[in-house]
């Protein structure tokens, strides 16, 4: 089931408008839709919160001790994006894919409509078939 209308969850190879960070990290925004791809492999559903508030979207990620292959090791994070202001903020969707890749989506409204911008939560699902992750 796709994020937003006519998206796959395959984050893009390499296009024009795409925002790459580091590796695991891309940020896309084109004329009809806001999409952010994380790699956050290491993280449940229950250990990750997204939020929005005002323009911005948090994603916090934390997980207490674990065992690893190296030892014990806890985790955490935080990620703050700008959203753009034509993001219709009462229709964001995120979701978490079987290979540990968050994707968090807005679609674009036609320009002069207001939207919300009041804090609230985002819910992440999860997707059961795996993601490929972002190349770099």
């Amino acid at each position: 089931m796709p994020v937003c209308p006519g998206d796959s969850h395959r984050p893009p190879k390499a296009l024009p408008h795409l925002v790459c960070g580091r590796r695991g990290r891309q940020v896309r925004s084109d004329r009809d839709k806001f999409v952010i791809f994380l790699d956050v492999k290491h993280f449940s559903p229950e250990d990750l919160t997204v939020k929005v508030q005002d323009d911005f979207v948090e994603i916090h990620g934390k997980h207490n001790e674990r065992q690893d292959d190296h030892g014990y090791i806890s985790r955490e994070f935080h990620r703050r994006y700008r959203l753009p202001s034509n993001v219709d903020q009462s229709a964001l969707s995120c979701s978490l894919s079987a290979d540990g890749m968050l994707t968090f989506c807005g679609p674009k409204i036609q320009t002069g409509l207001d939207a919300t911008h009041a804090e609230r939560a985002i819910p992440v699902s999860r997707e059961e078939k795996p993601t490929s992750a972002p190349s770099s």
